[in-house]
């Protein structure tokens, strides 16, 4: 379903489904984040899969639907996010790992890795496929980005973050090194290539973006709710606005991580341009 907007890939390419099968409910959860939205998106998955047998695309849109909703709970759980913070104040929950309100440049620093393995992974199966094909320039082309984007992170980690088992000295003499056998591999286009491939990992801190949106916007529901004075007033604001966010918080995540797999993901590997599977046959009558 989320493939079928795609052109087709080439005989010779890979199927995108399962790359989307695998990584699209993670980043999904991990953008929206919230347990309680995820209970909400679970029970609206089950409707959609047992009340609509007959509509096979509702049935499969539920599935996707309530994988998401797992992985959402999940999430929520490590964020301490139950509607935003109305579970930490009528339940005492507080984050397993992280609290994404306050902890934004850890979250940065965390998108940032997520995006980093994702890019490398994509650049991983390009490699293999170019291996294949015999297409040993365009491999070695993608082994050095994967190794270079490699030791930038850890001069990225090395500069914010110092640890004692980096040394930058050594990292920037091999980035050296390897940068003319990266233009000879790809051209003298090669490091705007490169400096995309950084720009592509760096897209994915709207993962960040999205869901600290998300958690305020939940946040100022419950205190709107509980500014009314009045209990069925407070939850009728506190449920409409929590309702809204709800729908973003499906929409949003949606379009942006399809969008970091069809732009910064498929563009390492995936080759359009393939055709339906029309079997040989007598027309009828």
């Amino acid at each position: 379903m989320l493939t079928r907007i795609l052109p087709l890939p080439r005989y010779s390419s890979y199927d995108p489904t399962p790359f989307i099968g695998l990584f699209f409910p993670l980043l999904f959860g991990m953008t929206l984040g919230d347990s309680g939205y995820g209970a909400l998106l679970a029970v609206l998955a089950a409707v959609l899969v047992f009340g609509f047998t007959s509509r096979p695309n509702l049935v499969a849109a539920g599935k996707i639907l309530g994988v998401c909703a797992a992985y959402t709970i999940v999430f929520g759980a490590l964020f301490g996010e139950l509607f935003g913070d109305l579970g930490s104040q009528l339940l005492g929950l507080h984050p397993l790992w992280l609290d994404r309100a306050t902890a934004v440049v850890p979250m940065i620093v965390f998108t940032l890795a997520v995006g980093t393995g994702h890019v490398l992974i994509g650049l991983l199966v390009g490699l293999r496929s170019d291996w294949r094909l015999r297409r040993y320039r365009e491999g070695a082309f993608k082994l050095l980005s994967f190794v270079l984007l490699v030791l930038i992170g850890l001069l990225v980690l090395d500069l914010f973050r110092p640890q004692a088992w980096l040394s930058s000295i050594p990292l920037l003499l091999t980035v050296a090194v390897l940068l003319p056998l990266l233009i000879a591999a790809g051209g003298l286009l090669a490091p705007l290539e490169l400096l995309k491939g950084i720009g592509n990992i760096i897209s994915y801190v709207r993962i960040m973006a999205i869901g600290l949106s998300s958690v305020l916007l939940a946040i100022v529901a419950n205190r709107l709710g509980g500014m009314t004075g009045d209990v069925v007033l407070g939850i009728l604001v506190a449920s409409l606005l929590h309702g809204f966010n709800l729908l973003l918080g499906v929409f949003a995540p949606t379009v942006h991580v399809l969008r970091l797999h069809y732009v910064e993901f498929f563009s390492k590997f995936l080759e359009l341009g393939g055709r339906h599977f029309e079997p040989l046959g007598k027309k009828p009558g």
